[in-house]
């Protein structure tokens, strides 16, 4: 057996352009592109609408009718984090993940005592929702006028237990795409191709964990076992079992040794870098170039983390990608007189690439 091989930094981020269809988008749907990156961080909608739109010839063409039809949905799947899911794999990701995001949150439920009004707000937002998809907020209100508030975070834990729990979901998007309506899942997802149990300590890895471990190493690769497990929110244990049932993946190290998986074609792709891939891409905040990784290390140096999230208060700002590394971060002009992109990296940037970021300016997908 041939030993793995060895990349360096450079060689990683760029092989994770490749892989996570940065490098050349191609005319995927939307809800292509949701199921082959298995899911896509959601805290900010906007960003998100336009991190899958970056990944598609398309750009954000159809992305509406993609929601407005029910193909993607957001929920809370994992680490008490919104994220953008098929909606046909909906009920699998909250049947193996939804528990575990619950125990997770169960001195503050108790705390506010969700599960004692879970009954009722359920039965209550569903009664709102005969009306049509709503907003949170009027839901919000239909359980303030039935008496289920009356106490800060009552309304977010109601909300997302009814989410963890497959009641609700967020589909179509709102006016100004800012926002999504809430509607019931059994109406708007109304088949389940997999409700598979949840995955108990030294039990066989389900096959819908084996197929999310698949889709993440094949398109965020080259990543680490720990990189997997962090972002299912799964077992080492579970995702390195996982990982011994794929055939097509291969393990590659890094310059510290470190083991890391990816898709065979991803290390093709990166061996013949043209000037698109190792060129400047702007990406939005929550991008999963960024936050679908533990370790960042590999795309970006440690003195500049803290930059790209200030005050490590979890607000993630854009970010300037450069030949495979975070260099910056960037932003819009607020000026009315002169609107466009602001810039702010970390070290000085060349007049070439200050004009490439220009250009990946322009390119951005418009909602």
């Amino acid at each position: 057996m041939s030993a793995a091989p060895v990349l360096g930094d450079r060689e990683i981020g760029l092989a994770r352009l490749a892989a996570q269809g940065l490098a050349r988008p191609d005319d995927a749907a939307p809800e292509d592109v949701v199921r082959a990156l298995g899911a896509v961080q959601a805290q900010d909608l906007p960003g998100a609408l336009v991190s899958v739109g970056l990944r598609r010839g398309a750009g954000a063409a159809g992305l509406r009718e993609a929601f407005d039809a029910g193909r993607i949905v957001r929920t809370w799947p994992m680490r008490g984090t919104l994220h953008l899911v098929p909606a046909e794999e909906l009920r699998a990701w909250l049947a193996v993940l939804g528990p575990r995001t619950a125990s997770s949150t169960t001195a503050r439920r108790r705390e506010l005592g969700i599960d004692e009004r879970l009954d009722a707000a359920r039965e209550t937002a569903l009664t709102a929702l005969r009306h049509g998809p709503q907003p949170r907020e009027r839901l919000h209100a239909a359980w303030d006028e039935a008496g289920l508030l009356g106490a800060p975070g009552r309304a977010y834990h109601l909300m997302l237990a009814l989410h963890l729990d497959a009641s609700l979901c967020m589909g179509p998007l709102a006016g100004n795409v800012r926002d999504q309506l809430v509607v019931p899942v059994e109406d708007w997802v109304p088949g389940a191709a997999e409700e598979p149990a949840h995955v108990p300590a030294g039990a066989g890895v389900p096959p819908v964990v084996v197929r999310w471990v698949r889709r993440y190493l094949r398109s965020h690769g080259p990543a680490s076992v720990a990189d997997a497990a962090r972002w299912a929110a799964l077992p080492r244990s579970t995702v390195r079992a996982a990982v011994g049932m794929l055939d097509d993946v291969v393990a590659v190290r890094d310059r510290g040794g470190q083991e890391l998986w990816c898709a065979p074609e991803v290390l093709e792709d990166a061996a013949r870098t043209d000037r698109r891939t190792a060129g400047v891409h702007l990406l939005p905040p929550f991008d999963e170039y960024v936050l679908g990784y533990g370790d960042r290390s590999h795309v970006l140096a440690g003195q500049h983390a803290a930059r790209i999230v200030p005050g490590a208060n979890g607000v993630f700002k854009p970010t300037v990608v450069a030949g495979g590394r975070i260099v910056g971060t960037w932003g819009r002009s607020r000026r009315a007189s002169s609107p466009g992109l602001v810039l702010e990296p970390f070290e000085e940037l060349s007049a070439t690439r200050r004009r490439a970021a220009e250009r990946a300016f322009a390119r951005l997908p418009v909602l």
